[in-house]
């Protein structure tokens, strides 16, 4: 969501509500423990746990098929002993420093979407290393 200016006695909507709240993180988890999964537009701000002793694998879904709004965070926490891949559907692009997009036990991912087929893909250690833009995204929301 990209800033806004708010003027004063101005009334925000339910949709505005909702995109503002989707673009800040949230407590809420998503715990998957297949061995594959599939990203849904109700995890736009989520926590998503992978956790299974096997391999796994997240993708990430093309916009026609889960429309999230452009600058969406997710972040991926991997739990188990597999490693877990993060796959791009089709025509999905997903850019990251990283060349590998392999999450070892512990490791986070953040994921934040650029455009309507783009993505970010912010890998950190392991301890949330992913995480530490919190503070500045406060900052954004509410200074």
């Amino acid at each position: 969501m990209a800033r806004q200016t708010f003027t004063a006695a101005q009334i925000l909507t339910a949709a505005q509500m909702t995109t503002l709240q989707d673009s800040v993180w949230s407590d809420d988890v998503n715990t998957q423990t297949g061995t594959s999964y599939t990203l849904v537009l109700t995890d736009s701000g989520k926590q998503v746990t992978m956790s299974n002793a096997s391999a796994s694998t997240l993708t990430i879904p093309p916009n026609a098929s889960v429309a999230f709004a452009v600058g969406v965070k997710i972040q991926v926490i991997q739990l188990g002993a597999g490693a877990v891949t993060l796959t791009a559907g089709a025509g999905v692009t997903v850019n990251s420093l990283s060349t590998s997009l392999i999450l070892g036990q512990y490791q986070v991912a953040t994921l934040i979407k650029q455009a309507t087929n783009t993505w970010i893909a912010n890998l950190g250690g392991s301890g949330g290393a992913a995480d530490s833009d919190q503070g500045i995204l406060a900052s954004q929301v509410f200074g």
